[in-house]
């Protein structure tokens, strides 16, 4: 999609470029009410009489270099949004690994949290106040289904 939004923007500017680089080759040429001669790249009032003039041939090297400037504003253009998309890319693959680490401790923890509660040892919490107490057998398969939940959740792929 990016790339899409990109090559419309650089035709566009390019397209607009070469036509008003063709628009600045001719100017207009007419006597103001005054008695003065205008020259112009924008039309004289509406009434007016006026002659289109061809640019001297000087100013044709002015329009090479606007395409020149043009091109090397497209180039730029281009570039940052290649470098912005690889920055997108390479933040995208990092959040991807940092969630990847997490699941993995994650399904460690569900691991030996399964193990514990699976074995005949007993099985020691801290309650509100701090102290500690052993768990029960409801209280224990209760945790040993959670545990089992979580393994099947962070585990499997």
């Amino acid at each position: 999609m990016l790339k899409r939004i990109l090559c419309f923007l650089l035709i566009a500017v390019f397209w607009g470029g070469m036509a008003t680089a063709q628009a600045q080759q001719f100017i207009y040429k007419w006597t103001d009410e005054y008695g003065q001669l205008k020259y112009s790249e924008l039309p004289p009032p509406p009434g007016t009489p006026y002659e289109t003039v061809r640019r001297p041939a000087g100013t044709a090297g002015g329009a090479e270099a606007a395409a020149r400037d043009l091109a090397r504003e497209q180039e730029e253009l281009a570039q940052t949004l290649a470098e912005e998309e690889a920055r997108r890319q390479a933040q995208e693959e990092q959040v991807q690994q940092q969630a990847e680490e997490v699941r993995a401790r994650n399904c460690e923890i569900a691991r030996k949290n399964v193990e514990i509660l699976q074995s005949d040892r007993p099985v020691i919490k801290t309650d509100e106040q701090g102290n500690r107490v052993a768990i029960d057998a409801e209280q224990r398969a209760a945790e040993l289904q959670r545990a089992i939940k979580d393994q099947e959740y962070f585990c499997e792929p």
